[in-house]
């Protein structure tokens, strides 16, 4: 919205300054912080009133009792800040921003949907079932690659859309076309799950997303600016620096919820947030075609979802466990390691290999 007023004013002779990626990013990020500051502890004080509180499991040794009774789906600060300030801010006429907002909604909306009847049941396990999850999650990773890789609508080019750009590596890989569909459709289930199953502390899930975001949106702008994609021997996609922007107003939002998310949590994001915000990184790193940075910035998404699959499908199958507990931060919290030295030694790590992923820009 703000993007067109920028373009008359500099048309008229005023300051373009605003009108830049760079600048509008950053008063992106700046605006959702603080209007998720403003309207947080309204909105908990409501999500408390209305009932919308944790139900929470015992996990054997691991007692989270002291959890029950905490406002849920707090998502929904970040669905509101974060789509509210990329429509305000982002250039709604790109046709990377509509595929973005749209998946913010479309995963914010079905994880809402999941919250609202666990709250409602009053159990944790009368959400939306398994099937159902995946089913959603399918539809669209299935609409996105017949986006990205449909010629006649998608705004790759042809040379990229179906070819991946391999970290430390200069050229691009080329897939078949259903090679490529399947693996669009996969990165979408993966990481919508991935950062579901990585919330489940407080200020665990959000802080790595921070991290992948930012990296998302520096990739993102790189690529979409013609002088830095030649310069650091990016494949240049025209309109993919928009992104950032909208990398920037959620990464805001996400910092305003870790606000009231950070331990002891004052609200819960629920799945309303981990599918927001799994679901729009995902879409994000397909439409610039860097899913494996998407890999290695998340890296702490990885390793929850891995855990969980290794001990649900390997340990149980052979009658002994191999973690104590799945995913892996109930593993070391069942060892007796506190829940906040757990989310920071997370958070360092997530850190870690978020700059791991921004060194690959050069070293290629």
């Amino acid at each position: 919205m703000f993007h067109y007023i920028f373009d008359i004013i500099k048309e008229s002779g005023g300051p373009a300054v605003f009108g830049y990626i760079t600048s509008r990013t950053l008063i992106a990020f700046v605006s959702s912080f603080f209007v998720t500051l403003i309207i947080g502890r309204p909105i908990i004080i409501q999500l408390y009133k209305k009932g919308f509180r944790s139900f929470e499991r015992t996990y054997g040794d691991i007692n989270s009792q002291s959890k029950k009774g905490t406002p849920v789906m707090g998502g929904i600060l970040m669905f509101i800040t974060g789509i509210g300030n990329a429509v305000l801010w982002c250039d709604l006429s790109n046709p990377f921003i509509i595929i973005l907002i749209f998946s913010a909604i479309w995963f914010g909306v079905f994880g809402g949907i999941d919250d609202y009847l666990k709250i409602k049941n009053k159990n944790p396990d009368s959400g939306l079932s398994r099937g159902v999850k995946f089913s959603i999650q399918i539809l669209f990773g299935v609409a996105l690659a017949v986006f990205v890789l449909n010629t006649s609508i998608s705004p790759l080019p042809p040379n990229i859309a179906d070819g991946m750009q391999v970290p430390f590596y200069k050229g691009i890989l080329f897939n078949s076309g259903f090679i490529t569909f399947l693996w669009i459709v996969f990165i979408i289930v993966y990481s919508a799950n991935a950062v579901n199953f990585a919330d489940g502390m407080d200020g665990l899930a959000v802080v790595p997303s921070i991290f992948t975001f930012i990296v998302i949106g520096v990739f993102s702008y790189i690529i979409g600016n013609f002088v830095h994609a030649q310069h650091l021997l990016f494949h240049f996609i025209p309109g993919s620096g928009e992104i950032a922007v909208f990398c920037g107003a959620i990464v805001g939002s996400a910092l305003g919820f870790l606000w009231f998310n950070s331990h002891p949590a004052e609200v819960f994001m629920g799945d309303m947030g981990s599918l927001f915000l799994g679901g729009t990184m995902g879409t994000a790193a397909v439409l610039i075609r860097q899913e494996i940075i998407f890999i290695i910035a998340g890296a702490i998404f990885a390793i929850e979802i891995t855990s969980t699959f290794i001990q649900e499908n390997l340990g149980f199958r052979n009658y002994r466990r191999i973690l104590y507990r799945a995913p892996l931060h109930h593993h070391f919290h069942h060892q007796g390691m506190a829940e906040s030295k757990i989310a920071t030694r997370f958070w360092i790590i997530s850190a870690i290999m978020a700059a791991l992923a921004i060194i690959t820009i050069k070293f290629r």
